[in-house]
């Protein structure tokens, strides 16, 4: 089975849980990301937004209730259908696109935003995907990455990764060996799968021939997640969260 085949199910698995109990505060929550996108994106007018790797619409669901248009692709199918569910709870409207990161069924220059968060891991090509983004993205519009750096393999870091699974499984009904089944054969061949740092995404920026490259290391939202996530996220991870801009 391909790399993209091994991700693709992975997701339309882990669909079934992704996203429970992300937020203690989820009102909160939603407050913040929307200033922190406010921010990013720098207008009131109503713009064509894409979000790649929508997940179960995080996202995408915040930008349409602040009023735009909004585009979701997304590699799992179940995914998608999750997003799906979530809109019409909401009342809201999201077009949804089965597709592929990397190769994106969109004419030229058509949005005013592309934008993606946590998506970089789990992308083979991220080179390949960046000038594919770019190529969707009008002049003057800009690409949004939110991502960070993941894996610390301190051994005290590794002991606390060991005890977030065993809540996982516990608290949540969740088998943390879902991930290392299908992750462990391919994380080798994903270039940022520990992460990436801003300078790894101002070199794809830059070689994407973006401008006005720009970070925000959203120091707010990091001490928001280490307060506010469940206990066993909080264990595993020490936040190192950042927001890239590149403009075309």
């Amino acid at each position: 089975m391909d790399v993209k085949s091994i991700i693709r199910l992975y997701w339309d698995k882990r669909s079934q849980t992704y996203g429970k109990n992300t937020y203690r505060s989820p009102d909160e929550a939603q407050h913040l990301w929307k200033g922190i996108l406010k921010n990013a994106i720098c207008t009131d007018e109503r713009l064509r937004i894409l979000d790649v790797g929508i997940g179960t619409g995080f996202l995408a669901l915040l930008f349409s209730e602040m009023g735009h248009n909004v585009t979701g692709i997304d590699i799992s199918k179940c995914m998608l259908s999750k997003t799906r569910c979530n809109a019409d709870k909401m009342g809201l409207n999201v077009d949804l696109i089965h597709a592929d990161a990397e190769n994106l069924p969109v004419k030229d220059e058509y949005f005013d935003i592309v934008i993606n968060r946590h998506l970089l891991w789990t992308i083979p090509n991220p080179g390949t995907a960046v000038n594919e983004w770019s190529r969707t993205v009008r002049t003057g519009g800009k690409i949004i990455l939110i991502d960070g750096k993941w894996h610390d393999y301190a051994i005290d870091m590794r002991l606390r990764r060991f005890i977030s699974k065993m809540l996982v499984f516990m608290t949540e009904k969740r088998d943390p060996r879902l991930f290392t089944s299908h992750y462990d054969s391919i994380k080798d061949r994903l270039q940022f799968f520990y992460g990436s740092t801003p300078d790894n995404v101002i070199d794809l920026f830059s070689k994407a021939g973006l401008k006005n490259i720009s970070m925000n290391n959203l120091e707010e939202l990091e001490k928001f997640e280490t307060k506010n996530r469940p206990l066993a996220y909080r264990i595993a991870n020490k936040p190192s969260l950042y927001l890239a801009i590149g403009e075309k």
